[in-house]
């Protein structure tokens, strides 16, 4: 029904000016038939009003298929464009030369979502096309806090503390620009590679006013992960994505006994996977994904929980974790789109030598607003805040990415036509 109501609203339009234009005026001697000049004149315009209206037909057609094509589940055009349907065939059998020019409209339509479809490739939601490349270089600054009390004695009674007892706050600030690769796969599938570099600062005062101050700066773990779509969106289907990531252990480690810096690494290696879904509700896309961390056990050389002042080898058999994240984004222009998210992740305890270290356990969740906005055709940045709402959360969480994209092979965007 809107196929049929666009062609019937183009055609009358075209028909009621086109028929005007096309009638001839009356020739000098009133009551007399045009002239073989004439004629040929009127058949000529007939002809240009007759490809004029093939021209249109197509154009609505072209704009009906493209409408059709991204309800039933074309809406991020980006990864789907290899997906997208064959147009309508010609109006007739001859070749039409065209002279509404469809070119802008296609290209408007391709640039439509590219605020959001940037989004959802930052937060895996998202395939870059084959053949692109992007380098996404972000900076994020993290701020968390911590208060420890200490008591060295026992107790009489529970509400009676015989002995010393230690108070001390930490203030952590944590500065880190990661470099981030992504390239895109034949057969729907994508690779990254991340590298973090950055500064860590940390400042612990007690309960007599005494700082310390701790600062390290460095290359932290690097990580490479592999992503596929398993399934692109139709009907009620959403998209869904899996993803595999390997984290290395090229960062100093607090395991480190002869530095005194601060550690930028786990020092453990770790194998994530992640599961990812995304439905559009045009201008809205919903995603969500579910993720779990397998920290491989190593050995590390640590202080002797028996001796005092001793060091053992001990086995290290670090917690795995569990998460999700919730969120939704919102196109708001073709340039700017809005991210509201949610993140929760669990992480069980860690065990040395098979005996679980106390406190250990680990709940993180974080509120995440962010927005993307395309400055400049493939040029974009990326704001996230984030705010901690468990106490093994860092408190702010902010960070701005500025991610650029080149064509390595296939096809070249079209740029905008310039006025």
């Amino acid at each position: 029904m809107l196929r049929t109501a666009l062609l019937l609203a183009g055609l009358g339009i075209f028909l009621g000016s086109g028929a005007m234009e096309a009638q001839p005026a009356a020739p000098a001697g009133a009551g007399q038939g045009p002239t073989p000049a004439q004629q040929a004149q009127i058949d000529a315009k007939l002809q240009d009003a007759l490809r004029e209206r093939d021209a249109i037909i197509r154009n609505l057609l072209e704009r009906v298929s493209e409408l059709e094509w991204r309800v039933n589940g074309g809406f991020t055009t980006a990864a789907k464009a290899d997906e997208k349907p064959p147009l309508p065939g010609a109006v007739n059998s001859r070749v039409i030369n065209s002279v509404v020019s469809t070119s802008t409209y296609d290209t408007t339509e391709r640039e439509a979502t590219q605020a959001l479809d940037q989004a959802l490739i930052v937060r895996g939601g998202l395939l870059l096309p084959s053949g692109t490349m992007e380098i996404d270089n972000t900076v994020s600054y993290f701020s968390a806090s911590s208060d420890h009390l200490t008591v060295n004695g026992f107790a009489l009674l529970p509400i009676l503390v015989v002995g010393d007892i230690e108070s001390q706050r930490v203030r952590s600030d944590y500065l880190l620009p990661t470099l981030t690769t992504r390239l895109g796969l034949p057969h729907k599938m994508q690779m990254d590679f991340t590298v973090p570099y950055g500064y860590e600062s940390i400042r612990a005062v007690d309960a007599t006013g005494k700082e310390t101050d701790s600062t390290s700066f460095g290359l932290g773990d690097i990580s490479a992960g592999l992503q596929r779509q398993l399934v692109s969106e139709h009907g009620r289907l959403p998209d869904m994505l899996a993803a595999v990531r390997f984290k290395s252990t090229t960062g100093k480690d607090s395991f480190n006994l002869s530095s005194s810096e601060i550690a930028l690494g786990t020092g453990f290696n770790s194998i994530q996977g992640f599961l990812t879904a995304a439905k559009s509700n045009d201008p809205v896309v919903f995603f969500g994904s579910l993720a779990y961390t397998a920290n491989l056990p190593a050995n590390h050389t640590t202080a002797d929980p028996n001796n005092p002042g001793q060091t053992i080898v001990g086995h290290f058999n670090p917690g795995d974790a569990v998460g999700f994240q919730l969120g939704t984004i919102l196109a708001l222009n073709p340039e700017t789109s809005m991210t509201f998210g949610w993140d929760q992740r669990f992480t069980r305890s860690t065990s040395l030598n098979g005996v679980s270290i106390p406190a250990t356990y680990l709940v993180e969740g974080t509120l995440r607003l962010g927005t993307t906005y395309v400055y400049a055709p493939g040029k974009t940045v990326d704001l996230t805040f984030g705010v901690g709402l468990t106490p093994d959360t860092p408190n702010l969480q902010f960070s701005v990415g500025f991610p650029f994209r080149t064509t390595l092979w296939g096809p070249k965007p079209r740029k905008l036509p310039t006025k």
